[in-house]
């Protein structure tokens, strides 16, 4: 049984990509787990990393299932899937001999903060891991990760509190991959500011940018900020993690042609069929049922993205005050 660290990446796609891609180009030990079509285009002719100062070409190991990994003492398996697929990787992951017995680390390199707390039925030992990272995947084999200055933000803690020598290993490896990164106690305070932000991935996905939507965010965040209040959630006031994430990430550069309006976006431009609504909009409409807040914005762009995915539509049916109107509808009900 080796001891050496061995980063198994679980859900390569835009962030688990760029992050396994980084890490493998600087010389950690890697192996990235795959929808088919991308497993065949990286051993046939490796993992295309783009960034805004070099195109990495990276002959990173790469299967299609967690059966193929053969987990080892000394792996840590950075879970790098959309939410929806949480509980299913987790399973399958387990099965494959990533179980508690094996005591291995899982560190949830994903949005919203509901995926912590579903790993811990599977797994002793959770970390919650902040990502600010820009990346975009629209074709296998090739991932963007348009940052100049740095390859984004990854901050790393237990769950539900605390940092221990795995986080500080780990936030280290993301260091030395170009990431701005350290131990943070409080990361799911982090996870929570960020998850404010991404509460407006449905709406690129709906409206690809159509409409003025500053009016109906506001109404969205307002209606999360008053449910996290209600569960006692704690969360890293905004204002003071957009000036963090500010001074520490690198500068967006997107090369010419190429678009991003967020990872949901990214989904319905994929056709994958799903998207992570009901993990981020749809947690504030569970929260809000259970503390009896209304929240009326929040259910509509659950609703609406899931019906565009489940559709196969892509971006752009409707603008920002068609969404209005359906949630001021949905008030007067």
């Amino acid at each position: 049984m080796t001891t050496k660290t061995r980063y198994v990446v679980y859900g390569a796609g835009a962030i688990g990509s760029g992050i396994g891609g980084h890490l493998f180009r600087t010389g950690h030990d890697v192996m990235l787990v795959a929808r088919p079509a991308h497993v065949e285009r990286i051993r046939r002719d490796g993992l295309q990393l783009v960034t805004p100062a070099e195109t990495y070409s990276l002959k990173v190991p790469v299967v299609a299932t967690a059966q193929k990994v053969g987990f080892r003492g000394g792996d840590v398996l950075l879970l790098c899937v959309k939410s929806q697929d949480t509980d299913s990787s987790l399973v399958e992951i387990r099965a494959a001999g990533g179980d508690a017995a094996r005591n291995l680390p899982i560190l949830c390199c994903q949005n919203s903060i509901t995926n912590e707390p579903a790993a811990l039925r599977y797994f002793r030992r959770v970390y919650g891991v902040l990502v600010v990272v820009p990346g975009v995947f629209l074709e296998p084999g090739v991932v963007h990760n348009p940052i100049q200055g740095n390859a984004g933000v990854l901050e790393v803690g237990r769950y539900a509190e605390g940092v221990d020598d795995l986080a500080e290993e780990a936030a280290a490896a993301f260091a030395k991959g170009s990431y701005v990164s350290f131990a943070n106690p409080r990361v799911m305070g982090a996870k929570g500011a960020k998850m404010l932000g991404n509460l407006g991935n449905a709406m690129g996905a709906i409206t690809d940018g159509k409409g003025d939507n500053k009016a109906f965010m506001a109404a969205v965040r307002d209606e999360a900020l008053a449910c996290f209040h209600a569960a006692g959630i704690r969360c890293e006031p905004r204002e003071e993690f957009d000036a963090r994430m500010k001074a520490a990430r690198g500068v967006t550069e997107l090369p010419p042609g190429l678009r991003n309006l967020g990872s949901t976006w990214q989904s319905l431009m994929r056709g994958t069929g799903n998207a992570e609504a009901d993990f981020l909009n749809g947690e504030i409409v569970r929260l809000g049922r259970v503390y009896g807040i209304p929240t009326p914005h929040n259910e509509v762009l659950q609703e609406v993205c899931n019906r565009m995915a489940s559709r196969g539509e892509t971006p752009g049916r409707y603008t920002a005050q068609d969404l209005e109107e359906l949630a001021q509808a949905r008030k007067a009900d």
